[in-house]
């Protein structure tokens, strides 16, 4: 077990890393570009993430609410999540999401889903 936490700890801190990278390029005005948004011209569901944590970072709410309002509304559930999955983890060695943790994913994916196709439909307040 002592191993399985040390590498959830270093696997915790890369993701810390790379969030903290993406923060500083958005400050510098040098974000991650969407390869999705580069060839369609349309916004993933994942478009405004660098935005919507460089806001988070400042403190600015209402900006990383208007950068991706669904992935900061399903934030808690994602941290829940993998809180859950890394305690399964640690005490069994295995990485199998029980039922609740894959309706709960599943249903995390559909409302992604339907919020890339609905921000890009020409009503959407942008």
């Amino acid at each position: 077990m002592a191993a399985r936490s040390k590498r959830l700890a270093a696997l915790t801190a890369l993701l810390l890393a790379l969030c903290a990278v993406g923060v500083l390029l958005s400050q510098v005005g040098l974000g991650i570009p969407c390869l999705f948004h580069l060839f369609t011209g349309l916004d993933c569901p994942g478009c405004g993430v660098t935005r919507m944590l460089a806001s988070l970072a400042a403190g600015d709410f209402v900006g990383a609410w208007h950068s991706n309002p669904a992935l900061l509304a399903l934030s808690p559930v994602f941290v829940v999540l993998a809180v859950s999955l890394a305690a399964g983890w640690l005490r069994t060695g295995r990485l199998a999401p029980n039922r609740w943790q894959t309706v709960t994913l599943w249903a995390c994916v559909v409302l992604l889903l339907a919020f890339g196709i609905i921000r890009n439909l020409p009503f959407y307040p942008y």
